[in-house]
């Protein structure tokens, strides 16, 4: 089976592209928001990614949500591969709560993409298809520790990955998102400095749209994540 990453250079499939090493990594274009930023990070790294259009940004929502996308997504690269057996892995952590980056997503879709896929007329053979999230169990910090053990580098890693919601006129992070909020965190707990820039923005980030939520019992991640952004808010007490 040919082994495909669905990749948007952002932290988690960064760092699963650097651990489980596809065969091919596939961004796709939706035509979101921020697909445009996305992918001048890619190019300007020069990093070995194809790129297919699907303009799936007519649908997306105000949160940046886009109803059943991964669906559509992993429907996409079927088309894309042709008749070729398909390991597609979708960059699913421990930290994402959407249905289409779940068991019971990938065990559904896997069933009715085999079916549809099943010997017929127009492919004799059939094709094999396996949607994973192989990853689902690991946190940013797991993947993070898994490729240092791996003999990775904390700076490449942090330089080399781009999450971000709202980056700015140069393409640069704006630490005051929630994936800019998750990728700070992460890297805090293995002990980066940052610098004075990042910190200014991304900690009273965290004071104002983090904490009240974790102080009310709605932030809904579970009690040792946290755990985990209060005692790295608090080790930085004079940005709040």
């Amino acid at each position: 089976m040919k082994k495909i990453l669905l990749y948007s250079g952002g932290m988690d499939s960064w760092l699963i592209d650097k651990i489980w090493q596809p065969d091919e990594k596939i961004y796709i274009n939706m035509h979101t928001r921020y697909s445009e930023q996305e992918i001048a990070k890619i190019k300007a790294r020069n990093e070995d990614v194809t790129i297919l259009d699907f303009p799936l940004g007519q649908y997306e929502r105000e949160d940046k949500i886009i109803p059943l996308r991964n669906l559509y997504l992993v429907m996409a690269i079927c088309n894309y591969t042709g008749n070729e057996d398909v390991d597609i892995c979708l960059g699913a952590t421990a930290g994402d709560r959407v249905l289409d980056k779940s068991i019971g997503f990938t065990e559904r879709v896997n069933d009715l993409l085999n079916y549809l896929y099943s010997p017929q007329w127009w492919i004799p053979e059939g094709k094999k298809v396996r949607v994973n999230i192989d990853f689902k169990d690991k946190t940013k910090e797991d993947l993070l520790q898994m490729y240092l053990d791996n003999g990775g580098s904390l700076e490449e890693a942090f330089k080399g990955s781009f999450s971000c919601y709202e980056p700015d006129e140069e393409n640069h992070e704006c630490w005051a998102c929630k994936p800019c909020f998750r990728k700070f965190v992460a890297f805090a707990s293995m002990g980066y400095e940052f610098s004075e820039e990042v910190l200014k923005k991304v900690i009273p980030y965290i004071t104002k749209e983090i904490i009240p939520d974790i102080e009310a019992g709605t932030y809904g991640r579970g009690e040792a994540e946290e755990k985990a952004i209060v005692e790295i808010w608090n080790k930085y007490e004079e940005y709040k």
